[in-house]
């Protein structure tokens, strides 16, 4: 059951270096438990992957660094990832080479953080937990019947997600309580990976915005796939359609549209009043990957990377291809720059000519988000934080590394909320930074 923290006050005196030294490690422990929700002028949620609706990875919060571990939570089983294959070396044929998997959405247990918890789904054991994110200790665990690949949505109090098992659960956010549950499959089950798996698996994430919910089922056309829409609350009315293609990936939605990757291939649009197609976005039809993005004024649409390695932008509204970026693994775009991390490079790009304005030598390709004027990427065994600009125009050390951490593995996973950066990788590990605490 959930367990309430009251923030307590602590009034400094000038006489605290004669203190005893338990009183003064208590009354460390209180400035830094209070800084740690009270440090900044904003303070946000991260109630879904990469933040929002449109997956924009940016947060408009500042951390003050340097950050310290706060806390790790260490699961017992590291992630199961639906899909173990490596992709082949080389397209010979096509003249594409050093190809990457694209089917990356599972690597790590991802976060949603709001009101004050911390929750993750888990491929492994095919829960929903809850964490405290002060201590890091475990409030609640909800077991559904299959691999959990996606992070929860934290919407209204509730915590959405979906299963392996077919399902797409609505909680109580507080005490993990089932509120409503729905399979729109059948009950057939197939062994996948090891472990028990519906034929209509739920790999297309759950969106909520406002009182809407929207998911999507089903790998195997043949069998059936679904796209679904249902009042947030209760879990009724809507519609259930039928995707063009397997959805594979992180929904994202404008007012009147849905967009659903589809791993290997090229993502579909559907209009969000009935579920009918409205599209999609190509160049070749092996373009997309199970990574998009739409910038927070709706006009462009990122997604990759594709077969060639780029990652491509298109227009929202219409589907035109705009540009590329190769060898970019993830992007981020504020309404100046977008923001890229390749193999081997952070780059900066001015939005309106593509220019760049900066490309340094960092080796963080895994994640990529920002938090104020801080972008913080996540790398192999480290996590790092880079100043992207200040007072919103370009200036001198723009790009320059301010502060990096040790984590086990690759960090995949990244979020900013109320005070704090939180770190998933690989290794099942969830870590917790927040600021140091100086006397």
């Amino acid at each position: 059951m959930r367990t309430n923290s009251v923030m307590k006050q602590a009034e400094v005196k000038n006489d605290m270096v004669n203190r005893p030294r338990a009183e003064m490690r208590l009354m460390t422990e209180l400035l830094s438990f209070v800084l740690f929700f009270c440090q900044n002028a904003v303070a946000e949620d991260w109630p879904t992957r990469l933040h929002d609706m449109h997956r924009s990875g940016i947060t408009s919060e500042s951390l003050t660094l340097p950050l310290t571990e706060r806390w790790t939570y260490d699961t017992p089983r590291r992630p199961a990832p639906a899909w173990t294959e490596s992709p082949a070396g080389h397209d010979y044929y096509h003249s594409y080479y050093d190809l990457k998997p694209r089917q990356n959405f599972d690597f790590a247990f991802d976060v949603a953080v709001a009101g004050g918890f911390v929750y993750f789904g888990s491929s492994k054991s095919g829960t929903i937990n809850c964490l405290d994110a002060t201590t890091g200790e475990r409030v609640w665990t909800f077991f559904t019947e299959g691999p959990v690949r996606f992070s929860p949505t934290v919407a209204n109090g509730r915590v959405y997600a979906g299963s392996d098992d077919g399902y797409v659960y609505c909680l109580d956010a507080l005490d993990g309580s089932l509120i409503w549950s729905e399979q729109v499959g059948g009950e057939d089950m197939i062994w996948s990976n090891g472990q028990m798996s519906s034929v209509w698996p739920v790999h297309g994430s759950v969106l909520v915005d406002g009182s809407d919910i929207f998911w999507a089922a089903g790998l195997f056309p043949k069998e059936g796939m679904y796209l679904c829409k249902r009042n947030a609350a209760d879990g009724n009315g809507g519609w259930t359609a039928t995707p063009m293609l397997p959805p594979q990936g992180y929904l994202l939605a404008t007012a009147s549209k849905l967009f659903v990757p589809s791993g290997k291939t090229y993502p579909t649009i559907y209009n969000r009043t009935n579920g009918s197609y409205a599209g999609n976005v190509q160049v070749d039809t092996r373009d997309g990957g199970c990574w998009a993005l739409l910038t927070r004024d709706e006009s462009q649409f990122w997604t990759g990377p594709s077969v060639d390695n780029q990652v491509r932008q298109f227009s929202a509204q219409t589907g035109t291809y705009v540009a590329a970026v190769r060898g970019a693994n993830y992007l981020i775009a504020d309404d100046t720059y977008a923001y890229c991390c390749t193999d081997t490079h952070i780059s900066k790009i001015q939005r309106n000519d593509c220019s760049i304005v900066w490309s340094l030598d960092y080796a963080y390709p895994y994640a990529i988000i920002k938090a104020g004027t801080t972008l913080f990427a996540g790398g192999n065994g480290e996590i790092a934080a880079l100043r992207s600009t200040m007072r919103g125009k370009a200036t001198q050390g723009d790009g320059m590394r301010i502060w990096t951490a040790p984590v086990k593995g690759k960090a995949y996973g990244l979020a900013v909320a109320n005070g704090a950066l939180y770190v998933s990788t690989d290794t099942g590990i969830i870590y917790c930074f927040s600021a140091t605490v100086r006397l």
